[in-house]
């Protein structure tokens, strides 16, 4: 289990831990990385302000998920498993982990193979989850520079390709709502901070979502039809399973319901 019901349920190393894993990967799939994009938490960590006084905690992650081409390969130089098994991952179904301290820290990856909406793909030598969306995520990737400690202990700074915002709240709502949806209440959160806490603000995040409808992400219809559905009223899943993610108390929790809500109505143009 990498996905936890409530923010307080994730061990307070474990942002830090996935973050040691990324760089620990990034690093080891140099080859790779015209093929590949971060997506899921560890993405919305990188695209949202970081905590401040008075506000609800930011994202929290124990997963490195990778947006892959369907084309990637590594030639005659390796596979991309066979690389990280020398960093100590193991494959654990169709996933990898690799042991730090007390945690599992995993590696996941996703790719898209249109007209397919869901199922597996081998990519290389690893298993990708067929998303739709990841396409557009890899076309558009937002250059962030990581720096930090990795899973060895080494000072690492890396230029990473992360799935920018329009892209990414696509891939989200996706993960809650779509044909693969797994209506996580982490997943939840997450729509809301990548509206909320923007680094560019709410009304740059919203114009970013309606453009993956004239940039032709395949995700998109899935998104808005999960936004309709889930995210307009607080009454609905995505809002209510927000709130039980929200580490906070009963009132806490109500202006959660509010805020995705408004979140989803915005993003919808209401």
């Amino acid at each position: 289990m990498s996905k936890f019901g409530t923010f307080g349920d994730y061990p307070k190393e474990s942002l830090q831990s996935a973050e040691a894993a990324l760089l620990t990967a990034w690093r080891s799939l140099d080859r790779y990385h015209n093929d590949l994009v971060l997506v899921g938490g560890l993405a919305v960590h990188y695209l949202t302000k970081r905590d401040a006084a008075g506000e609800s905690p930011g994202a929290v992650t124990m997963d490195v998920d990778f947006g892959i081409s369907l084309a990637a390969s590594g030639d005659q130089y390796g596979t991309i498993k066979l690389d990280l098994a020398g960093l100590d991952f193991k494959s654990e179904g169709n996933r990898l982990v690799r042991k730090f301290g007390n945690l599992n820290l995993y590696l996941d990856f996703l790719t898209e193979d249109p007209p397919s909406l869901t199922g597996a793909r081998t990519v290389d030598d690893v298993v990708a989850s067929v998303i739709p969306g990841v396409n557009r995520a890899l076309a558009c990737p937002r250059i962030v520079p990581v720096k930090g400690r990795d899973l060895y202990g080494a000072e690492q700074e890396c230029k990473v390709a992360v799935a920018d915002i329009g892209p990414m709240r696509v891939l989200k709502l996706n993960a809650f709502g779509g044909p693969t949806g797994r209506r996580l209440p982490k997943d939840a959160y997450d729509v809301l901070l990548a509206v909320t806490r923007f680094v560019e603000g709410a009304e740059a995040a919203v114009a970013a979502f309606h453009a993956e409808a004239k940039a032709g992400n395949t995700g998109y219809d899935f998104a808005l039809k999960a936004l309709q559905m889930d995210f307009s009223d607080p009454d609905q899943d995505g809002p209510i399973r927000a709130a039980e993610f929200h580490p906070g108390n009963v009132e806490d929790r109500g202006r959660v319901r509010e805020n995705v809500a408004t979140a989803g109505r915005m993003l919808l143009g209401d």
